[in-house]
């Protein structure tokens, strides 16, 4: 518990830190955070001014032209990394700073979006965006996804896994609707969950309970 509270206690001193101090220049890719410099080639990779690196990831240490938001390596946020490169390393490390389940998600999300824009779009890629959008909770775009990736993939193998994503999204769709009163869209996306699981008792006891509220109305 101690080292919990030391550990909020330090990242908010951190936080504060930065907010305060850094000024606002870290955060605009094309000004360097050691001298103020604005940067006009957006093509270099270092400020002309002091030699700063601007744009190197900290995820897989490419350096980068100043103009990428993602690295052209690893497709991680670069802004992210502007930020944490004012944050001392050592109190990065071990505040482990970057290297949350989401952080990580996120990093392989930006990998697979990137493959899909050189067209290299593939069952496992597409199924796999699915899983870890449904993972992050983002349920509407995972439900889209898995709506793609069953038109363009109706025989993969992946098909079982990208359905139980897609049933998960649509029950917690309808739960939310639910929550805002919006019985009718609850209804239809429980009874979309239930076509594709049937034997689903959670969507089955929601839906029914969203029935009965909408009989209220």
């Amino acid at each position: 518990m101690k080292k919990s509270l030391m550990g909020f206690v330090v990242l908010s001193m951190v936080l504060l830190s930065v907010f305060f101090t850094g000024s606002a220049a870290w955060a605009i890719k094309n000004v360097c955070p050691d001298c103020n410099f604005l940067q006009e080639d957006m093509e270099l990779t270092a400020c002309p001014n002091c030699g700063k690196i601007i744009n190197k990831c900290l995820i897989c240490g490419t350096v980068n032209p100043i103009k990428n938001d993602n690295c052209s390596e690893c497709s991680a946020s670069l802004a992210e990394s502007r930020v944490m490169r004012t944050i001392d390393k050592d109190v990065r490390e071990h505040l482990r700073l970057g290297e949350s389940d989401r952080a990580k998600i996120e990093v392989e999300l930006g990998q697979i979006k990137d493959m899909v824009e050189k067209g290299e779009l593939t069952p496992e890629l597409a199924s796999r965006e699915v899983e870890l959008l449904t993972k992050m909770d983002w349920w509407s775009k995972a439900n889209l996804k898995a709506i793609e990736f069953a038109t363009k993939f109706p025989e993969a193998t992946q098909t079982a896994l990208v359905k139980k994503c897609r049933v998960k999204s649509l029950r917690q769709l309808g739960f939310l609707a639910m929550e805002d009163d919006e019985y009718a869209i609850a209804n239809e996306y429980l009874k979309t969950a239930l076509e594709l699981e049937p034997n689903d008792k959670k969507t089955a006891n929601l839906l029914k309970v969203s029935q009965n509220e909408l009989k209220k109305e």
